[in-house]
């Protein structure tokens, strides 16, 4: 991501490329208002629909603030989609998360959150699920499969 820091100077969708999602989940964030010194993150509250929660990325909340975000986090109100708008702070983030010349995304939100600089916006009823293994693409595809035959004007889904 750190590669992109000279192009992107105005907020930008980011996608985790093994993720599907609802393409009207990125329409709504994408209407949401963000500053250039922030980063805002899908969160989904419907924690007990998660086909594979141990695997999931967790996220604590403060009120619409993110505080907390990881796999091991042990108290969380919210899991990560994947979807995040986010402002070019980010890369000063990740800059400033670096150790030994390597950090996480979740690395680079962390700073952001301890400045209070990261927000969540909730999907709610809307799908997405991460997609690691032929068992979590089989569910995904039976999910979003039922969803928009349930529902034919919402469209496909997005594979990003």
């Amino acid at each position: 991501m750190l590669q992109a820091k000279d192009l992107l100077h105005d907020p930008f969708l980011l996608l985790m490329s093994d993720h599907l999602f609802e393409p009207q989940t990125a329409k709504r964030l994408l209407h949401q208002s963000i500053s250039h010194d922030e980063a805002i993150l899908a969160v989904d509250r419907k924690i007990h629909t998660v086909f594979d929660l141990e695997d999931a990325t967790k996220v604590r909340l403060d009120g619409q603030h993110i505080v907390d975000i990881g796999k091991g986090i042990a108290f969380y109100d919210a899991l990560d989609t994947g979807m995040f708008l986010c402002g070019p702070v980010i890369f000063e983030a990740l800059e400033s998360a670096k150790t030994n010349g390597n950090c996480s995304l979740s690395d680079g939100m962390r700073k952001l959150a301890r400045q209070r600089k990261f927000r969540a916006f909730d999907i709610g009823t809307a799908h997405w699920q991460d997609v690691d293994t032929p068992e979590t693409l089989a569910y995904a595809e039976a999910i979003f499969d039922k969803h928009f035959r349930d529902n034919p004007v919402s469209g496909r889904f997005a594979r990003v």
